[in-house]
């Protein structure tokens, strides 16, 4: 079977084959409570974070609008080497359209990542504000994350906490 990926007619990323299998390394966790936590590792030495650019974290999660954005952590896992800096950041939902590479998380220098290292990093530009339509005109947006430099080394496990303005009903 062929590995493969489209945007539908309607917008929809579709994948098929053996891209389709591909597990997803991110998550939405249920906390009890109002704050929610979004969770992702990401492995620098690994393709493609190996390599500078910027790229979606998963394909099943989402920052959504009339949300409260309380803070970024990153707790360092395998001390990075190589490469210059990560940032994280949000994506439109035509996979193409940086929203921008660093409203979650400014550029995070590979001298602080550190095995052990953890840190809460409200240095993005949406971090401590409630998200709205203008800042993410599809309604949603996928998690992305931007390396420079090419890395040899790294993990780094982030979590994105957040509440609902109003009920969370899900």
């Amino acid at each position: 079977m062929t590995t493969g990926n489209w945007m539908n007619n309607d917008g929809l990323f579709l994948q098929y084959g053996t891209s389709k299998a591909v597990p997803t390394t991110t998550g939405d966790y249920l906390s009890y409570g109002e704050w929610r936590d979004i969770e992702f590792t990401v492995n620098l030495a690994s393709a493609p974070y190996n390599t500078a650019g910027t790229y979606i974290i998963g394909n099943t999660t989402f920052l959504g609008t009339n949300i409260f954005i309380e803070s970024v952590n990153y707790d360092v896992e395998v001390a990075a080497t190589g490469g210059t800096s990560v940032s994280v950041g949000t994506m439109r939902l035509d996979r193409s359209t940086s929203v921008s590479t660093t409203n979650l998380s400014a550029a995070i220098a590979t001298a602080t990542m550190t095995q052990g290292a953890s840190a809460t990093v409200n240095t993005g530009g949406i971090v401590g504000t409630t998200v709205t339509n203008s800042q993410f005109p599809d309604g949603s947006a996928y998690i992305t994350v931007t390396t420079i430099g090419t890395f040899t080394a790294g993990t780094i496990k982030f979590r994105v906490r957040y509440r609902g303005i109003g009920t969370i009903t899900q």
